[in-house]
């Protein structure tokens, strides 16, 4: 299902998806470095967050920083808070790894967490 759902996400790296699923869970990857994800009572995937940590920022240039390479929530489970969820949790995981602030790409834009700086 993780794979589905990076299909949707990115349909243009169809190829890669199985290969890259295969080396995170062997270790070998290097992106993503952590994926939280979101279940039903019944254990199906319902949301997949991918999380990197970069150092290439603008506007944070060489300062380690939690990032959202991708979020995905199936369509029949958006509107019920997971995403909002994902991305507490995600926030949670660049603090523990010692992140100097916490960001996604959305629609092209990054977006740096105030908040985060703030209450680190």
């Amino acid at each position: 299902m993780w794979e589905r759902m990076r299909c949707d996400m990115w349909p243009d790296g169809r190829e890669d998806h199985g290969p890259e699923i295969a080396a995170f869970f062997a270790g070998m990857g290097t992106e993503p470095e952590a994926v939280l994800v979101a279940e039903d009572a019944d254990g199906h995937l319902l949301a997949v967050a991918e999380l990197s940590i970069r150092t290439d920022l603008p506007s944070r240039r060489g300062q380690a920083v939690g990032y959202v390479e991708g979020l995905f929530i199936v369509p029949e489970a958006r509107g019920q808070g997971i995403a909002r969820s994902l991305l507490l949790a995600s926030r949670g995981w660049a603090r523990q790894q010692g992140c100097a602030g916490f960001a996604s790409d959305r629609s092209g834009r990054i977006v740096i967490d105030r908040t985060y700086e703030k209450h680190y």
